[in-house]
């Protein structure tokens, strides 16, 4: 009975112990964490939460706001004057995401899988590839717009005039037929190599003795590709399809400095439309707030399947 009235003691003595150590080092933890709550609430949730309330005012620039509720979007979903406008960016961004990313993922898979053999050269073309990822947008995009130009000074149509003879001059910006898959050629050759690189950093991790081994059993090289090389990549391609995905979705330059949204709104996708109406043309804050967080959801879903995605293959590693 006095042993076990001293074990119960030393017991005791552990747990008090241990519920100090435990309290000290949570507020050391605090401490340390307490800077970055800060800038998670001062740069995510308080401007998450203040375009929430913006989008349900009537909130003109340089006017006081007006409390509507719900009729923001009601007007960009049911209403007149928004609606054709909001529903046809609907249409705009999915088609520019969607060809956007398919054109990513079959160009990137191709120049990954070139770069990955070896031959004489493959750094330099390797440096040489990757530049239109590492080069500024803004001027991406400018060279773009001197080579869409449909003026003589165009690069397009200047060779179309001197080495074919053309006397018609072609306007990839200002024709709504063209404009959007001008556009949509330009994205792809800036984010193609973002692509590339992700993917050939997981071909980098194959093991050899996979392909020798399906080599040995007599498997092509198409056969090699689809049962070895995709299965391998599937993780890879899943984070480098949504975050490409996401940053296609919500990115305005291309769009802003080669047709602002025009002509006609052709390429007028969602974010163009909200600071069209929330900047540029109408000023109004509050409809223009509630057209990004009509959109948030669907990012929130594609962040979850991500972080799902990489926690899964974290927990398999």
């Amino acid at each position: 009975m006095q042993a076990t009235s001293q074990d119960r003691q030393v017991l005791a003595a552990r747990g008090s112990l241990g519920r100090r150590t435990l309290g000290r080092d949570w507020r050391i933890a605090w401490i340390f964490l307490a800077p970055l709550l800060v800038v998670m609430i001062g740069l995510i949730a308080y401007p998450f939460v203040n375009a929430i309330v913006l989008s349900l005012q009537y909130k003109m620039v340089g006017q006081a706001p007006e409390w509507v509720g719900l009729g923001n979007y009601a007007e960009l979903l049911w209403g007149a004057q928004y609606s054709p406008i909001f529903r046809h960016s609907v249409v705009v961004s999915l088609l520019y995401t969607v060809v956007a990313i398919l054109a990513k993922l079959v160009l990137g898979m191709a120049m990954a899988l070139l770069l990955n053999e070896k031959f004489k050269g493959r750094s330099f073309m390797r440096g040489l590839l990757f530049l239109p990822w590492a080069m500024p947008t803004l001027i991406v995009a400018l060279a773009w717009r001197w080579i869409y130009d449909g003026t003589p000074s165009g690069m397009i149509n200047l060779m179309r005039i001197d080495v074919f003879h053309q006397k018609t001059l072609i306007q990839f910006l200002a024709n709504p037929d063209y404009s959007l898959w001008s556009v949509i050629v330009a994205t792809i050759w800036q984010g193609t190599p973002f692509w590339t690189m992700m993917l050939l950093a997981g071909m980098q991790a194959i093991p050899d003795q996979l392909y020798e081994a399906s080599a040995i059993d007599g498997a092509n090289v198409w056969q090699r590709f689809w049962y070895i090389t995709v299965p391998q990549l599937s993780s890879v391609l899943v984070v480098t399809c949504l975050l490409s995905t996401i940053w296609t979705a919500n990115s305005i330059n291309f769009i802003y400095i080669l047709t602002r949204g025009g002509p006609a709104g052709a390429t007028m996708t969602f974010p163009m439309l909200a600071l069209d109406i929330g900047v540029t043309g109408a000023k109004q804050m509050g409809m223009a707030a509630a057209i990004s967080v009509l959109f948030f959801p669907l990012f929130i879903v594609a962040i979850y399947f991500l972080t799902k995605r990489m926690l899964s293959a974290e927990a398999q590693t």
